[in-house]
């Protein structure tokens, strides 16, 4: 609904526009003044989209009124109409901006015309001053977007800023990197934006990144206290939590004057994100990080021997004790580097691997890429404990109640079942004929050797379509069976259907 405001020293000029406006069902709120004075007050403190107003006047004519509405809202659409049908006002009526000009007494048809074309221009003002302001956002956004950017030239894009109100340059600011477990920015807007007005005392920029992560930049004209700062994160922190179901990560980075120092902060934050797992739930402090950064370091290696030594005993219900305490102290110290504790884990597990016989390639590289990948302590937890359980596995095969050759041939086909493995292969490696190989490893499994390697193989092939990352063909590859043909075949008479039929089911 657009808003006009009507000015006529005349009652029944003013009630007679008011009457054609409602039996046209024109989309206009009416306002009324009787002169110019009264008009410009009511100009100052309402909104207006439409001024019609007369020329001749007390206090104040349609012409001058005109003018200072100009100076004041250069937007607003001016109707000048008069009895008196001179030149002369035409004239002036063009220097203020009038977009019309109507004489008394108005005709009806004229009047609706005029009207049209002027709502016409209303509204298409409108839509382009939409149109601008959301450009406008746009583009400060971008900004902001592109100041969070550790490698950004801080300075030009700030000065860019100063053009949206935003002034940074003589400003203390701090930088707040918020991360969630769900896409709690792309879900919950409006909810965080109420979050902050109520959490943040100073001025802050609001820089949502990414549906999960946003970042806040707090400024002020005076330097912040510390105190302030960490009950600010508090307060945003505690709000989140209450609200968010998932995990929500903090990363509170140094305060710096102007822009001297504001790059080298971000990137800071950015070490401290990529060095941290994603999302451990909590907040670190920047300036609080390398504290006590050495005491950290001995205590957990300390329990990492442990850890090795106990694998050493193949104590395993004392490697998950130490594993649970190495864990819980990386939980609470949160800014512990997850490349190091990933790298710590793929340690332990090799220790595993290698105290238990296991130098299967592809476990070996399907449980390095397990950890690397993780994003969280949990994760890296879980993946250790299946590391453990393959080592359980392997620890009551070697006490079963067969011979250390025996144990040693089925641990190899186990490792190698994917390579060229023949029974002539196996017994060079464990330094015997193959007949006594053959004898040795049926009288104490009650299997042939061949038996039990390709039933093996068979299983890795099944839990391989099972998982169905793989294409077929490359399945029996990576069961030892380069030729296709061959291995649809064995497969088929192990289950009764082909791998692509068993895959379908």
């Amino acid at each position: 609904m657009l808003r006009i405001l009507l000015v006529d020293d005349e009652k029944t000029e003013r009630e007679g526009i008011r009457f054609l406006i409602d039996k046209f069902a024109l989309p206009l709120k009416v306002a009324e003044a009787s002169n110019g004075k009264k008009a410009l007050e009511y100009l100052k403190g309402h909104p207006v989209d439409i001024l019609l107003t007369d020329v001749k006047m007390p206090y104040m004519d349609g012409l001058e009124l005109a003018r200072a509405a100009n100076e004041y809202n250069s937007s607003l659409v001016i109707i000048i109409f008069s009895a008196y049908g001179e030149f002369e006002y035409a004239k002036q009526a063009c220097e203020v901006n009038a977009v019309n000009y109507l004489l008394k007494p108005i005709e009806v048809e004229e009047f609706y015309s005029v009207m049209g074309k002027v709502i016409a221009i209303c509204k298409e003002k409108k839509q382009w001053e939409e149109k601008k302001e959301s450009l406008l956002v746009a583009d400060k956004s971008l900004l902001l977007f592109k100041l969070m950017s550790p490698k950004a030239s801080c300075g030009e894009i700030g000065k860019n800023l100063e053009a949206y109100g935003i002034h940074l340059q003589n400003k203390y600011m701090v930088v707040i990197c918020i991360e969630t477990e769900g896409n709690y920015f792309e879900h919950s807007y409006d909810e965080f934006v109420n979050i902050l007005e109520k959490a943040v005392p100073m001025g802050y920029e609001y820089i949502n990144q990414y549906p999960n992560m946003a970042n806040i930049l707090l400024y002020d004209g005076k330097c912040p206290d510390h105190g302030e700062i960490e009950r600010t994160a508090e307060k945003i922190y505690q709000a989140m939590t209450r609200r968010e179901d998932g995990r929500v990560s903090m990363i509170v980075g140094r305060h710096c004057y102007g822009w001297k120092d504001f790059g080298k902060n971000m990137q800071e934050i950015e070490r401290l994100r990529e060095d941290t797992f994603s999302c451990f739930s909590g907040i670190i402090y920047a300036g609080k990080v390398h504290r006590g950064k050495e005491e950290r370091l001995t205590r957990t290696e300390k329990m990492k021997q442990k850890i090795l030594k106990s694998i050493s005993e193949r104590d395993l219900p004392a490697v998950r004790e130490h594993m649970a305490a190495y864990l819980s102290c990386l939980k609470d110290e949160k800014s512990s580097s997850a490349m190091y504790a990933k790298y710590t884990f793929l340690d332990i597990a090799k220790a595993l691997y290698e105290e238990y016989g296991i130098y299967n390639k592809g476990i070996l590289f399907e449980t390095t890429d397990e950890i690397m990948e993780c994003s969280g302590l949990d994760e890296v937890e879980e993946a250790f404990y299946r590391v453990m359980e393959k080592a359980g596995s392997m620890q009551q095969e070697d006490t079963a109640d067969v011979s250390q050759t025996v144990a040693e041939i089925i641990r190899m086909v186990k490792n190698e079942y994917m390579e060229d493995l023949s029974l002539e292969g196996i017994a060079g490696k464990v330094c015997l004929t193959p007949a006594y190989v053959s004898y040795i490893f049926k009288q104490e499994t009650g299997v042939s050797l061949i038996k039990y390697l390709t039933d093996y193989r068979m299983q890795q092939a099944k839990i391989l379509l099972e998982q169905g990352k793989m294409k077929i063909v490359d399945v029996g590859k990576a069961c030892g069976y380069p030729n296709q043909s061959y291995f649809n075949r064995l497969f088929k008479n192990h289950f009764g259907v082909t791998p692509k039929q068993y895959r379908e089911q």
